[in-house]
């Protein structure tokens, strides 16, 4: 080997070198050259997005599945099915995370859909439990299964009223749980459980026409006026009201089948329960809109009709 092959081997050409000595050395001088308070503020920038946006997101529930029924924990043989399915919504709800009155601690603290699709089903739920213990006559159970739930929603562990720690609305609600469990169970146990009368069924229809009215009432407001509000969780509440309350509807259904044949109000109860599910199920995929909210207080307003005329039915 000459002396001019080992210069060749040893030179290198100075403009290829500099170019990828460049390219090379650019992105990381370019991040040596950022602040280090500008680094942690853009990693807590995106592990904020990853813990209440992706994570949150992924926790989210809003389904209204129409197909479950109350295990025999809530429903013993003999039991009121409308009953064991208040307890039922409950007790998933509570189980997926009470998100109402979460705390920015949580993934689930910025979201809109979920709070309120679950305050809706407490209206709903609250609403009925309180006039099937009017109904009864005041029964011990279902009084303090009535008051459990006239906790507010967004009640947390530590809150403003005295002693201002515990009481939260999760532990509230399982109370209410527990209480309409033992209901049951005395109903399932007597010697003659029987089916209540077409009063009792008139009232629980009455409280579920009066809740969602509060709903409808909303819905209507944001629809003449888009800024009173979010359409997304207004959307989601209503959903909430009209699932529970369309899961309700069948358990009563159950429970008062000889009434309603007798009222010859099978037809009617029919056409109230599509509508509620035509409420509960749907589901815009990109976001609420002002038709979504018209059609939704369309069969808002077919349901509350219908049980109206079953409540009227139920007067004669």
């Amino acid at each position: 080997m000459g002396i001019f092959d080992i210069f060749r081997r040893q030179t290198v050409n100075p403009v290829t070198a500099a170019s990828t000595d460049t390219g090379g050395t650019s992105l990381i001088g370019r991040l040596a050259a950022i602040p280090r308070w500008m680094l942690l503020i853009l990693g807590a920038f995106f592990a904020a997005i990853l813990y209440w946006g992706v994570l949150g997101s992924l926790l989210s529930d809003t389904r209204a599945d129409l197909t479950v029924r109350p295990d025999t924990t809530v429903l013993p043989p003999g039991g009121s099915v409308a009953v064991a399915t208040a307890a039922m919504l409950l007790d998933r709800a509570l189980d997926k995370g009470w998100t109402p009155n979460d705390s920015l601690l949580r993934p689930t603290g910025l979201l809109e859909d979920m709070p309120a699709f679950q305050r809706g089903q407490h209206s709903a739920i609250s609403a009925f439990v309180a006039s099937f213990d009017q109904g009864v006559g005041g029964d011990p159970e279902l009084s303090e299964a009535a008051d459990a739930l006239k906790t507010p929603p967004e009640r947390g562990w530590l809150h403003g009223d005295f002693p201002f720690i515990g009481g939260s609305a999760e532990g509230r609600y399982r109370d209410a749980v527990n209480a309409l469990a033992r209901y049951n169970r005395a109903v399932a146990e007597s010697d003659a459980p029987g089916e209540g009368d077409a009063r009792q069924l008139r009232l629980a229809l009455l409280s579920l026409h009066a809740a969602l009215g509060e709903e409808a009432g909303a819905v209507d407001r944001m629809i003449d006026d888009s800024r009173v509000g979010s359409a997304d969780a207004q959307f989601s509440e209503v959903r909430g009201a009209a699932y529970a309350a369309a899961m309700l509807m069948r358990g009563l259904r159950e429970d008062f089948g000889t009434t309603i044949g007798q009222r010859q109000l099978a037809a009617t109860w029919a056409e109230t329960t599509e509508a509620l599910d035509a409420v509960s199920g749907k589901r815009p995929t990109f976001g609420v809109g002002r038709q979504d909210l018209v059609e939704q207080g369309y069969f808002l307003m077919r349901a509350r009709e219908s049980l109206r005329t079953l409540a009227a039915g139920l007067a004669r």
